[in-house]
Order: structure tokens, then C-alpha cells, then sequence
């Protein structure tokens, strides 16, 4: 199956190349490079390169789409390298019977509730105006996006849908169901048998399900968002999520933003975490920013996590511009405490064909109440490059020094080159 499937999708792209009327897409050379030392001397070092490419072909309502990424590690002798991650590969179809949209192949979910990447099918029908029904199905994508498809398609798949309503001016209304079974990845350790001898034993917890609907409600009226959202655990028969949202320009320099969310932990029924007691979770942020001046923004967020058995705050307080931040952060919890700065600052340079940015953080953590405090500095410099509307380049250097590592170095490096071209039909 998997074999045909590659056939199809070379196939399509074939055609679709040779009858295409446009195509556009991107090319991403970049090369990631890190050496780090711990506190006892030992070190480590790698250097990977990675080639992206996004491709995008048309004629008229037809469209081939592909997102494709190989990278190796030239430092070190890796078992899976090079490796070759395939993010999506389908065929779109628009608007048959000026009603219907087909997908078709490797694609990324975006579906309410649904998520992950299927190798399947998605129709989305608009029956009449202000409404849409979505449904999809298909195998889960293979670990780490590899370009295998539709490997032990009984234990891996996902089915479910999603209708949106746009019948009340400036609100949306979405009901979601998802339906995924993911199997386990099976491994070889050692356990002790009745005798209390160590055996090499295969570890197996079969196929995880999940299974949940949701429905969310959004309103827009400019001045005013507001957002709510429910979910619902069909395995544990629960309520898994529940989520208000909403902010509120009062004035043109006074912004609020207000979070309230309940979650339960997000496990498969029939796996081992299921059998251990995990806590929910409630959640209320509230958020403000003030435009103090026409260049400067003052911002301020007070985040309260609770538990059953403890609860956890997070402040952050600063000051915003067009070209820097500067942001303190304090967090609060039952696992230690943390004080934070970050300092960003950039400014484009010769019409924005230069942009140049540096970033520093500085923080002071503990882990315990019966540990010392630590600190992390982290140092950021690098620049983008745009000689030209087609193509960019950026750079990027890090640094980063704490009492676990007594350096860590890291530099990036990418190349990006966008292109896109329209043909005559028959010429």
C-alpha cells in the first residue's frame, strides 16, 4: 500500500508540473551548530545541516502541495541519518459543484479539537452560506513525519470532522469530534522475573485512543474578542477543557486581556498514566498594556495556576517599543522560585536590507526551598540580510552559561529563497 501511495503522489506531481499555470514555494538552506560543556568537563558537539523545501503548483482549481525536509549531522555518526521528514504532501481540489473542497494525501489538521497529520482524505462541503462541514480520515502520519504511509494502518488512524456556523454577524461557532488511535512504540529493557532476576523483557501498551468533541464560540466586534470553549473526554467521560477568553480595547492606549481556563491532563484511557492519579488544573491571567507614549508601551500579566494540593503565580512586568523590550518575569511554585530579565533589541538598517538584533537573559532560580539559588545568563546576537525581495540571509549566535553547563555555544545559519511564476496556457 505504502509503495502505491509514493507512486500516486510522484504521479501527481509530474502532472501537475507539466500542465501547471503557477508555481511558487521555497527553498531553506540552514546549518545549526552546537558545543557544550557541563560543570564536570564533559563535552559535546554536534553540526546539522537541513534542506527545506515547500513547493505549490496550480492550474486554475487544482492545486499540488508538498513541504519536504532532509537533514544530517556532519559531526557525529547518527543510526537514522540523513533523515528525510515529509510535513505534507496532498492534492487539493476546490470548489467542485461550486460546493466542495477534496484533499487528498499527507496533511496537517487544523479541525477544532483535531490535530496531528493524517495520510487521508478531508472534504469540506458549504451547503448553503455561513455554513461549513469538514470530515476526514485516514492513517496517523509515521513518528517524526518519516515518508512511510500507512504502516500498521489498524493500530494508527484518526476519523473525525468539524462544522462551522456563521450565521450571527461578527460570531463563529465550531462543534469538533476527533477520534485517534495511536500505537505505542515498542521497546526492549530489563525486569526482574519471580526470582528477582534481571530478564530482557518487551515492552508493549499497544494502541493509545483519544477521543473528544468540542465546541467553541468566538465574537469580534473590534473593540471587543471574546472566546469560550468546552471540551469533552468521551473515554473518561469527563470534561477535559473549559476555556473563556476575551479582551477589551477600553481606550486607544488602554488594552485588557482576561484567560480563565479548567484542563484535565491529556492522556489515552487504556495507557499506564491512566492508572495514576493526575491532577487537574485551573488557570486565570488577566493581561494590560498601556500606550504610555506614541513610541512606548508598558505591559503587565499575572498569571495563578492552581492544584489540588498546591497552586503556582507568574508576574511579568516591562516596557515595549517598535525596536526593543525589556520584561521582568517572577515565578512562584510548588517545585521554586525564579527571577527573570529579558532584554531584546533590533533596528533595521539600509531600508531594511539589514536588521540587525541582540538579546540577553538573566535569571536566578531555585529548584527547592532547600537548595541555593542559581543563576543563567544567555547572550543572543545575530543579524538578517535581505539584498533582494527573493532571497534573505540570517545568522545568529548564542551563548549560554549556568551551574549545570559551563558553557553552552550555538550558531545558526539559514539561507532563504523565495520564487514564484505564473505560465501562459498553451504556450
Amino acid at each position: 500500500m505504502k509503495h502505491v501511495y509514493r507512486f500516486l503522489m510522484l504521479a501527481v506531481l509530474t502532472l501537475s508540473v507539466a500542465h501547471a499555470q503557477s508555481i511558487n514555494g521555497r527553498f531553506v538552506t540552514s546549518v545549526y551548530g552546537w558545543e557544550r560543556q557541563d560543570a564536570v568537563g564533559s563535552e559535546t558537539s554536534h553540526l546539522r545541516a537541513y534542506e527545506n523545501i515547500q513547493l505549490n503548483v496550480g492550474t486554475g482549481d487544482v492545486s499540488f502541495h508538498t513541504y519536504l525536509q532532509g537533514s544530517t549531522d556532519f559531526s557525529n555518526e547518527m543510526s537514522d541519518d540523513p533523515q528525510l521528514r515529509l510535513f505534507n504532501v496532498y492534492l487539493r481540489v476546490k470548489n467542485l459543484f461550486d460546493m466542495v473542497d477534496v484533499k487528498v494525501g499527507r496533511q496537517p489538521l487544523f479541525a477544532g479539537v483535531s490535530y496531528g497529520t493524517i495520510d487521508g482524505a478531508a472534504l469540506t462541503l458549504r451547503p448553503v452560506d455561513g455554513v461549513e462541514v469538514m470530515a476526514y480520515g485516514g492513517g496517523l502520519a509515521a513518528p517524526q513525519q518519516k515518508p512511510d504511509f500507512f504502516q500498521d494502518l489498524p493500530d494508527n488512524w484518526q476519523v473525525g470532522g468539524q462544522v462551522l456556523l456563521y450565521l450571527i454577524e461578527d460570531t463563529k461557532i465550531g462543534l469538533s469530534y476527533m477520534n485517534r488511535h495511536r500505537e505505542a512504540t515498542r521497546y526492549w529493557t530489563w525486569r526482574p522475573d519471580e526470582q528477582m532476576n534481571l530478564m530482557p523483557t518487551l515492552i508493549d501498551y499497544g494502541t493509545r485512543a483519544n477521543q473528544y468533541a468540542s465546541v467553541n464560540v468566538s465574537h469580534n466586534s473590534g473593540r471587543m474578542w471574546l472566546f469560550g470553549r468546552y471540551d469533552y473526554d468521551f473515554n473518561f467521560e469527563r470534561s477535559a477543557r473549559i476555556e473563556l477568553a476575551g479582551s477589551y480595547q477600553a481606550s486607544p492606549e488602554l488594552g485588557i486581556t482576561l484567560n480563565l481556563a479548567h484542563r484535565e491532563p491529556v492522556l489515552a484511557y487504556n495507557s499506564y498514566f491512566a492508572l495514576i492519579e493526575a491532577e487537574a488544573n485551573q488557570e486565570a491571567a488577566l493581561g494590560v498594556d498601556y500606550r504610555l507614549h506614541p513610541r512606548l508601551t508598558l505591559l503587565g500579566r499575572v498569571s495563578y495556576v492552581m492544584f489540588d494540593d498546591d497552586n503556582a503565580m507568574r508576574v511579568s512586568v516591562g516596557a515595549a517599543n517598535k525596536y526593543a523590550s525589556l520584561m521582568y518575569t517572577k515565578d512562584v511554585s510548588y517545585d521554586g522560585d525564579l527571577d527573570g530579565f529579558n532584554l531584546q533589541f533590533t533596528y533595521p538598517l539600509m531600508q531594511g536590507m539589514l536588521v540587525p538584533h541582540i538579546g540577553a537573559v538573566y535569571s536566578t532560580y531555585t529548584l527547592s526551598d532547600d537548595l541555593d539559588k542559581t543563576n543563567t545568563w544567555v547572550g543572543v546576537l545575530g543579524t538578517t540580510v535581505r539584498p533582494m525581495k527573493t532571497v534573505s540571509f540570517d545568522i545568529q549566535g548564542q551563548y549560554m552559561t549556568n551551574k549545570v553547563y559551563k558553557s553552552d555555544m550555538r550558531m545558526f545559519a539559514r539561507i532563504n529563497y523565495w520564487f514564484a511564476d505564473t505560465f501562459g496556457i498553451g504556450e
